[in-house]
């Protein structure tokens, strides 16, 4: 179910940058600069996971990764994921566009939450690491 609500929330948001509307900041060299970072962090993340990526929220036993991006963030590829989603309502400055991206950083919450409850439960040194390392950026969400 998770992943079919993120696709449809990545269809949203492109969708929505296409659809003639009201508009708010619009930036094509901003929104390619955000989505070319944003690609980079799920790249990098991806790589690191290797056979842990799933896009099922639940571990599949690989291992957990606590190195590169994911020293600074649990869920860096959740927040490259937003940052691209965000370079796209940048670059076209579509208001119902940025309104999908606030959706879908909000649907990552909750993913992530859920994700996090069975790491607790599957990885033993999670919860040290998770209550050192924020959940989408350094120092921000970390659980107590």
């Amino acid at each position: 179910m998770f992943v079919v609500v993120q696709g449809l929330l990545f269809l949203a948001v492109a969708v929505l940058a296409m659809v003639p509307g009201p508009t708010l900041f619009a930036s094509l060299a901003g929104g390619l600069g955000l989505v070319a970072a944003g690609s980079l962090l799920v790249a990098a993340s991806a790589r690191l996971l290797g056979r842990a990526l799933t896009p099922n929220p639940v571990p599949n036993g690989a291992g957990l990764v606590a190195a590169g991006v994911y020293r600074w963030a649990r869920h860096p590829m959740y927040s490259g994921l937003v940052v691209i989603c965000l370079g796209v309502a940048v670059g076209t400055g579509a208001q119902r566009s940025y309104m999908a991206v606030a959706a879908l950083a909000v649907f990552f919450m909750v993913k992530a939450r859920f994700e996090e409850h069975h790491l607790l439960r599957t990885y033993p040194g999670y919860a040290a690491y998770a209550a050192v390392t924020g959940r989408f950026m350094p120092g921000v969400g970390r659980l107590r």
